[in-house]
């Protein structure tokens, strides 16, 4: 199988933010991947909440929508 570039981005206040690229064969790989690298449990989430101030990173928080595409 041929490993592609994949963009991950997060919906947040109602806009996509692009947070990072994993390299995976499919789309169905990239969002496993993309959940792998770039997910938070509730905990971590709650931790990073309390550190930083306003900017959520380069993460995907529990309770956000993401989404994967090929990167151009």
């Amino acid at each position: 199988m041929t490993m592609k570039q994949w963009n991950v981005r997060v919906v947040r206040n109602g806009h996509a933010v692009h947070i990072g690229q994993v390299a995976e064969a499919n789309e169905t790989l990239a969002r496993c991947a993309a959940l792998s690298m770039y997910g938070l449990s509730e905990d971590e989430a709650e931790e990073m909440e309390q550190v930083q101030t306003g900017s959520h990173g380069a993460a995907i928080y529990p309770d956000e929508a993401f989404d994967v595409s090929p990167a151009t």
